[in-house]
C-alpha cells in the first residue's frame, strides 16, 4: 500500500499554497469577489488570438525546437533590446511554460541537491516548490515592511554561506508591487559579485510599472551580466495567462542546460502559442498601455480606500497588486482570508502564503474590476476595522 512516506521527501515538506487554498474555497461560493488570484480581467487582444487560429488553419501542429521557434526567439531579441536594454543573440534566448517554466528550468540548470538559494520573503510562493523539486535549500532574505517590502541588503549578505549558490531577485514584486530602484539593484548585484553567486532575475512584470516608467529596471545591468538570468513572460503584459508562454537568456552554458531541463519535463512549448506570441511583440502595442492605465488607476483606488481605514502598507509601483495590513484584526492572515471569504463573500490572498514577513497582511490582487476592487476593499476593511473595535 502506498503512503505518503513513499513520495520525495522535496516536495512532500513544502504545504500547498495558501494562494490555492482560499481560490479554491472561493470557488465553492457562489458570486464571490475574486481578489486573491493574479488573473487579469481582460481578454488577450483580439489579434493575438486571431493569430493563434490563423496558425492551426496554416497547419501550424508540430514539435518546435525545444527552445522555440527562431523566428520567435529573433522577435525575442529585438524586444528584450528595444524595451529591457538587453543585447542578447536569439541562440541565447529559451522559451519555456510561462514564467514558472523558465524561472524552474534557470535553477535547475544552475542548482545541485544541498545547495542554498537566497529567495525574497515576503516571495512568489512557486520558488519554494521549484527548489523542493531540485532538494535545494530556500533561504528566506526579509523585505521588512519598516523598509517598504525591499531588501535589508546587510541581513540577505549575513544570510550567505559557502553552500549559497543563487540569489533570486524580483522586480516588480510579487506580492509587494515594489519596483527596486537602480542603486538598490547595484548593490545587489554586488553582494552577488563579491560572493561568486548566480543570479536569477524574475521580471515577468516588467512592463507593468505605474506613474509614466515605461518598463522595471532590470537586474542585468546591476551585476555581473554573465552570472544572471533574467526571466520574462507573455502572461501578464498581453493577458497570456492560460497560453502558457515564458522564455529567458543568460549565459550560453546556462540557456543550453535550461533547454535540456525543458526538454525532460514539457519537450517544448505549444506551436500555435508561439506563432501568436510572434504577432503580439510585432503588432500594436497599444492595449499593453491601456491595461497598465487601467492597473494604476486601480492601484490608485485600492490606495486609497486603505489609507482612510489605516490598513496601507505601502503605495505598490508596479505589477498588479497591493498588500494590506490586516494585524489590527488580530487574527492569522490566513483566518482573516477564510472569515473574509465566509461571511463578505471577498477572496484575497494570506500574506503567510509568500513568507513570514506578511504574516499580519494579505495580497489584494487588482486584475479584477473596478467595481470589484471597491467592494471587496470595502468589505475587508469594514471586518478589518469591526475587529479591531
Amino acid at each position: 500500500m502506498t503512503t505518503v512516506a513513499d513520495t520525495a521527501s522535496g516536495l512532500r515538506s513544502i504545504p500547498r499554497s495558501g494562494i490555492r487554498e482560499i481560490a479554491n474555497l472561493a470557488l465553492t461560493i457562489p458570486g464571490a469577489i475574486r481578489l486573491e488570484v493574479g488573473q487579469p480581467d481582460f481578454r488577450t487582444p483580439d489579434h493575438i488570438v486571431a493569430a493563434a487560429k490563423r496558425a492551426l488553419d496554416e497547419g501550424w501542429h508540430g514539435y518546435t525546437p525545444t527552445a522555440g521557434l527562431p523566428s520567435l526567439r529573433e522577435r525575442l531579441a529585438g524586444k528584450l533590446r528595444r524595451v529591457n536594454g538587453i543585447d542578447a543573440p536569439p541562440e541565447r534566448i529559451v522559451c519555456g511554460v510561462g514564467g514558472v517554466g523558465v524561472i524552474s528550468s534557470a535553477v535547475a540548470a544552475l542548482v545541485d541537491a544541498g545547495d542554498e538559494v537566497l529567495v525574497p520573503d515576503p516571495g512568489w510562493s512557486n520558488y519554494r516548490l521549484m527548489l523542493a523539486a531540485v532538494h535545494a535549500r530556500a533561504i528566506p532574505y526579509p523585505c521588512p515592511p519598516d523598509l517598504g517590502f525591499l531588501p535589508d541588503l546587510d541581513r540577505l549578505e549575513a544570510l550567505v554561506t559557502p553552500r549559497t549558490k543563487l540569489l533570486l531577485v524580483n522586480s516588480p514584486n510579487n506580492p509587494s508591487g515594489r519596483v527596486y530602484e537602480p542603486e538598490l539593484l547595484r548593490r545587489v548585484g554586488e553582494i552577488a559579485g563579491r560572493h561568486g553567486l548566480w543570479v536569477v532575475s524574475d521580471e515577468c512584470y516588467d512592463q507593468i510599472v505605474f506613474d509614466g516608467s515605461p518598463v522595471a529596471p532590470g537586474m542585468v545591468h546591476h551585476a555581473d551580466a554573465e552570472r544572471v538570468v533574467s526571466c520574462f513572460t507573455f502572461s501578464k503584459t498581453y493577458a497570456m495567462t492560460g497560453w502558457r508562454l515564458g522564455y529567458a537568456t543568460g549565459p550560453a552554458p546556462v540557456v543550453d542546460s535550461m533547454i535540456k531541463a525543458i526538454e525532460g519535463s514539457a519537450s517544448g512549448t505549444t506551436t500555435m502559442v508561439q506563432k501568436a506570441a510572434e504577432v503580439a511583440l510585432d503588432g500594436p502595442q497599444d492595449r499593453v498601455a491601456e491595461m497598465v492605465a487601467a492597473y494604476q488607476r486601480r492601484r490608485d483606488l485600492a490606495v486609497e480606500l486603505l489609507r482612510e481605514a489605516g490598513l496601507l502598507t505601502v503605495v505598490p509601483e508596479g505589477a498588479f497588486y497591493v498588500l494590506a495590513d490586516v494585524s489590527p484584526a488580530r487574527l492569522g492572515a490566513l483566518e482573516l482570508a477564510k472569515r473574509l471569504l465566509a461571511e463578505r463573500r471577498v477572496a484575497v490572498a494570506p500574506g503567510t502564503a509568500f513568507g513570514t514577513v506578511a504574516a499580519e497582511a494579505v495580497r489584494i490582487s487588482l486584475a479584477s474590476s473596478d467595481d470589484d476592487l471597491r467592494e471587496g476593499v470595502g468589505q475587508l476593511c469594514d471586518l478589518v476595522n469591526g475587529l479591531r473595535r
